[in-house]
This record gives structure tokens, C-alpha cells and sequence, in this order.
């Protein structure tokens, strides 16, 4: 009898290995300190959460660093299986299976100390003032509405470090962007010094996102995805995903 059963356990291994695909998964992602990034440690919050919730139903992963829009089209031509990570977007979700959020994002309005931005409770309140948008990135159906009504003035930059650049110069006057990512970014070798000390934000939020691990939509994904929310449950029951919540804040000072 316990050979028969360590012979139908060896067969489902044998049959999860295959259906995987590969040795170990290939996830596209980007440099977004200090979620992901290639030299972080852990490779960020959310990569170092993606790579232990895979691993705690026994599979590895490998990350694959590309420029946020090339990262969407290698899980969209199936060079990667999978994408770590993205925000809340009724069109991304027609098209991909979205895991359990992975991460909360309070994503703030930076602007220059020396703007003095109007009182508003809504977008369009800020009407007249040029916005920076990263290309590629999930902003809120709002923001996408009131830029292509032309309602808003929107210029899009290839990455977070050109808009806040294109901000210290006045090129544009508002930056949305997640709190961490945008004081970190300010604060690091990539600015001048004294850049941080320029820039202020808004305190109410522009949008509060969560993050998410994306898949193609397919019968077999549903159920690879069903493995990987299984392990992101099994980091929350444990505490493990708190812990790390907690080493985030710490590293970044934002926090209590």
C-alpha cells in the first residue's frame, strides 16, 4: 500500500512538473523601487513576495528585467508565463487572469514646492496644469478619460526618472506616482543633491492601486494561478507576508 502511494506521488510530481512547463517560471517585471528592482534586496517587496508564494506550492521562478511595456508584451507573445506587477485596469483584465493583490500603492501628485497647486477634489479641478504620465504604466479610468477628452493636459516619458526630471525643470507641473518610488527615486544618485528638498506632494491621494501577478488567459493558467493565490494565502496566515510588509517600511523610512 505505501508503495503504491509513493508511486501515485511520484506521478503527480512528475505530472506538475510537466505541466509547468519548465524547470522554473519566467516573470517579466521592471524597476520600480522599491517593489521590484534587480538590485534590491530580494528583488523588492513584490517580486521577493512572488517568489516565495510560487515556492511555498514548489515552484521557482526566475525574473526577467525589461522596460515596463516591453514587459506586458513578452506575457502577451508568451515569452514569459507570467508578470509581476500591475495595477487595477478593466482592459488588462479582459485580456489576463489577475492574481489576489499583491501590494497596496498610495499613489500621490508631486509637484515642485514653488507651484502653488489650487484646492481641488477632483482632476479636472486641475485643469490648466501639465500632468507627467510614465508610458506603459495602469493610471485610473478617470485620468485616461480626462486626457483623451483633452480635459487635462497629459505628456507621457518613458520612465518615472525622466518625468520627475522633466518636474525639477517645470516641463511639467504634476506627477503621479506611487509615495515610496517617488521620494526614493528623488533621494538617490540619479538626482542632483538637493533635488529631494525641490519637491513637495499633495496629501490627498491621486489614486490608491494594488498590485498584481498577471497570466494569459488559458485553462491551465487558471489553475497555475490558483497555485500561486494559494501560496500568497499561505505567506498571510503566517505572517510572513506582515514581516516583509514590515522591512519594507523600515528600509524606507515612510513608514512607522
Amino acid at each position: 500500500m505505501k508503495s503504491m502511494l509513493a508511486c501515485a506521488r511520484a506521478l503527480l510530481l512528475g505530472l506538475w512538473a510537466g505541466w509547468t512547463g519548465a524547470a522554473e517560471l519566467l516573470v517579466s517585471t521592471g524597476e520600480y523601487a522599491p517593489w521590484s528592482g534587480a538590485r534590491l534586496p530580494g528583488q523588492g517587496f513584490v517580486n521577493r513576495v512572488v517568489r516565495e508564494a510560487f515556492a511555498r506550492e514548489g515552484v521557482a521562478v526566475r525574473f526577467q528585467y525589461l522596460p515596463w511595456a516591453r514587459a506586458l508584451e513578452a506575457l502577451r507573445n508568451g515569452s514569459v508565463e507570467a508578470s509581476s506587477f500591475w495595477f487595477d485596469d478593466p482592459d488588462k483584465a479582459r485580456e489576463f487572469l489577475y492574481s489576489a493583490p499583491l501590494s497596496e500603492h498610495r499613489e500621490l501628485l508631486f509637484h515642485r514646492k514653488d507651484l502653488a497647486v489650487p484646492a481641488w477634489a477632483r482632476l479636472q479641478d486641475l485643469h490648466g496644469l501639465r500632468f507627467g504620465a510614465t508610458r506603459g504604466y495602469s493610471y485610473t479610468a478617470e485620468f485616461r478619460q480626462l486626457a483623451k477628452q483633452g480635459a487635462i493636459e497629459v505628456e507621457e516619458a518613458d520612465d518615472d526618472k525622466t518625468n520627475l526630471l522633466k518636474l525639477l525643470a517645470g516641463r511639467i507641473e504634476l506627477f503621479p506616482i506611487d509615495e515610496f518610488t517617488g521620494w526614493q527615486l528623488l533621494a538617490s544618485n540619479a538626482f542632483p543633491r538637493g533635488a529631494h528638498d525641490l519637491v513637495t506632494a499633495e496629501p490627498r491621494p491621486f489614486s490608491i492601486q494594488y498590485g498584481h501577478l498577471l497570466m494569459l488567459r488559458s485553462a491551465r493558467n487558471e489553475q497555475l494561478m490558483g497555485r500561486f493565490n494559494a501560496g500568497l494565502a499561505k505567506l498571510r496566515a503566517d505572517g510572513t507576508l506582515e514581516r516583509f510588509r514590515l522591512d519594507l517600511y523600515r528600509g524606507s523610512g515612510l513608514g512607522p
